[in-house]
């Protein structure tokens, strides 16, 4: 480190690349310029006469000197495209997708920076998640009184009605004047208590209507589904699987984005997991007559009986298991399961349906079903907070 601390203090040249370069021209030029020197200072021949032989030698070191910064600059891509992904990342949170095959010092770098990258941005959305759901704990406290509204003023309305009856009795009891005083208080204190409780309960319906909103956006589906094939890069170039999509150009949908992210990313990995190197992915999107359709279909793969949850096993026949054998339902599970699993979990949250279907000539295809919401031909992702 102590050559390059040394030349990083330098003005010229400032890129890390110029300084190879730099080093590079001086290492193979200086010898060369020596040796040339020294032949023409010991030949007897007159230097006008060697003019030919030092422009064929001028020429050579011109073309290879050029050849030579043209390979290096291209040696040292992976160092620029990885200092690039670094700073698009910290500059505005782009995840990129190095290539992470090569094993060599440069492969190495980048899928090492793949992966960090990918972790990094992972353990941010886990930290933002868990402050997220730090307050949505504190409105879930208005949302349990909203809940519980009708059984805070039945009591109380049974109360001032008791209260009510008792001071229009004609029993001489009632008509007692210490007992209607303490009527009379049981009335004030009872639509005292009702208006405070009221006031409590409208405050928490704003707030609970406040959350929601807040929890819903806008959001470019397309963006979503091109975020997620940024985060099972990784993954999918080791399974040597590759992944494209079909969706609009911009297809705005009103939902959760969390939720959406993670479902499609789930969906992604899961599908992934199932196919074979050398298959490929399509991610597609569009709507339809039943709703927002997402659809992941890879074109090779098989899920297994252990893959498959109980609860969806009813949609595939014929499953086979690890072993060779049919069944319909496995007591043991793999991490497709929890992936599936998952899947299932979200979509009905936000209002869906989860579908699969596989055939050996068809290959997979994982399937959402969302509902449309209203005139704007929406999800309604936002209504399952």
């Amino acid at each position: 480190m102590k050559l390059y601390s040394y030349l990083a203090r330098k003005r010229w040249p400032v890129t890390y690349e110029g300084k190879i370069l730099l080093v590079s021209f001086i290492g193979v030029h200086v010898p060369m310029f020596g040796a040339v020197s020294y032949a023409l200072i010991a030949d007897p021949t007159p230097i006008m006469a060697q003019l030919d032989v030092l422009a064929a030698m001028l020429l050579a070191t011109l073309l290879g000197t050029g050849a030579t910064l043209f390979v290096m600059h291209s040696l040292l891509s992976p160092v620029r495209t990885a200092s690039k992904a670094a700073q698009a990342y910290l500059k505005d949170r782009t995840l990129p997708r190095l290539p992470v095959s090569y094993e060599d010092e440069a492969g190495i770098l980048m899928s090492s920076l793949q992966e960090c990258i990918i972790r990094l941005d992972s353990s941010i959305a886990s930290a933002t998640y868990q402050y997220e759901q730090l307050e949505r704990e504190h409105s879930e406290k208005f949302n349990m009184l909203s809940g519980m509204k009708h059984d805070f003023r039945t009591p109380l309305t049974h109360i001032l009605g008791f209260s009510a009856l008792l001071q229009s009795s004609s029993n001489s009891m009632a008509q007692d004047p210490q007992t209607k005083a303490f009527v009379k208080k049981i009335s004030a204190s009872g639509e005292a208590l009702l208006q405070t409780l009221n006031s409590v309960l409208e405050m928490s319906d704003v707030e609970s209507r406040r959350q929601i909103e807040e929890d819903s956006e806008l959001c470019n589906l397309t963006e979503i589904v091109n975020k997620a094939i940024d985060l099972e890069h990784l993954h999918s170039e080791k399974a040597g699987v590759s992944v494209a999509m079909d969706t609009p150009g911009h297809q705005e949908v009103f939902l959760i984005r969390s939720a959406a992210e993670t479902l499609v990313s789930t969906m992604l990995h899961a599908a992934t997991c199932a196919a074979s190197d050398g298959g490929s992915i399509e991610i597609r999107t569009g709507e339809g007559a039943d709703g927002l359709r997402v659809t992941v279909h890879s074109n090779v793969g098989q899920f297994h009986l252990e893959d498959v949850p109980q609860n969806l096993a009813y949609q595939l026949t014929d499953l086979e298991s690890n072993s060779g054998t049919i069944g319909r339902l496995s007591e043991a599970s793999t991490p497709i399961t929890l992936r599936l699993s998952l899947i299932d979990t979200l979509a009905k949250a936000l209002g869906g349906e989860f579908v699969i279907t596989q055939s050996l000539s068809h290959g997979i295809n994982l399937t959402v079903m969302i509902p449309q919401a209203g005139d704007l031909g929406v999800s309604p992702l936002g209504n399952a907070a």
